[in-house]
């Protein structure tokens, strides 16, 4: 769902005829980018798609990397909003439960959710290449992808603080950035050899991670610990 009518369902009103099709073109550009990858693809096969002129998608985005990106952006914002209800659910369920337990179960979710549709993952890694090569896209694929790992780092820091641990917040982005990594590097050798990278191993290492982070901080604000460090 693109970033307008996200907001709108949000707000609890429907999407106005405009943000439709929109939404419209961007499940056409999918199909067909999937298809014919970025080269092969053209606005007129999304247009046809989509069941509209080539007219409307112009009305709707400045062109193919306009689009391109548009698309991208709606899978993140999509991303977003089931860490957030993933977050949500465990939270409520869990009370007092162990978090390292909670955070392999939130990272097989997870892996779950991009394993759902390995053809994203294929679109993200070319949508990646052409960041790379084109500086106004990378700023704004940069700055889109800060926002997610914003979020992540939000609920770190409210799951360490559950969990009687402080962390700053330079350390929590830092975690977000290491979860992202995670998910896409796992994510593009399942799509070589799936057996090397299976849901589960996704939330393995998060538990890790949690548990590791977790020791290292109680460790260095235990009572006394000053003083061993000193010793």
């Amino acid at each position: 769902m693109e970033d307008k009518d996200f907001e709108a369902e949000a707000r609890g009103r429907k999407p106005s005829k405009k943000e439709n099709s929109r939404a419209k073109l961007l499940e056409a550009a999918f199909r067909v980018y999937v298809e014919r990858g970025y080269d092969g693809a053209s606005l007129e096969r999304v247009a046809e798609a989509a069941g509209f002129s080539k007219g409307a998608v112009y009305s709707n985005f400045a062109g193919k990397d306009e689009l391109f990106f548009a698309l991208i952006a709606s899978r993140i914002d999509e991303g977003r909003g089931a860490v957030g209800a993933i977050s949500k659910r465990r939270a409520k369920g869990s009370g007092a439960a162990n978090r390292t337990i909670e955070a392999k179960a939130v990272g097989r979710e997870l892996r779950a959710f991009g394993e759902a549709d390995p053809e994203w993952q294929l679109l993200t890694l070319e949508f990646w290449l052409r960041c790379v090569r084109n500086e106004k896209l990378r700023a704004q694929f940069a700055e889109k992808r800060r926002a997610w790992r914003a979020g992540i780092a939000d609920d770190v820091e409210s799951r360490a603080t559950e969990m009687g641990v402080r962390i700053g917040r330079a350390e929590a982005m830092d975690l977000a950035t290491t979860v992202l990594a995670l998910s896409n590097g796992l994510g593009i050798e399942g799509l070589i050899d799936p057996k090397a990278a299976p849901p589960r191993l996704f939330g393995e290492l998060m538990s890790r991670i949690v548990a590791g982070s977790s020791f290292a901080k109680a460790e260095t604000t235990a009572p006394g610990s000053a003083k061993k460090r000193r010793s």
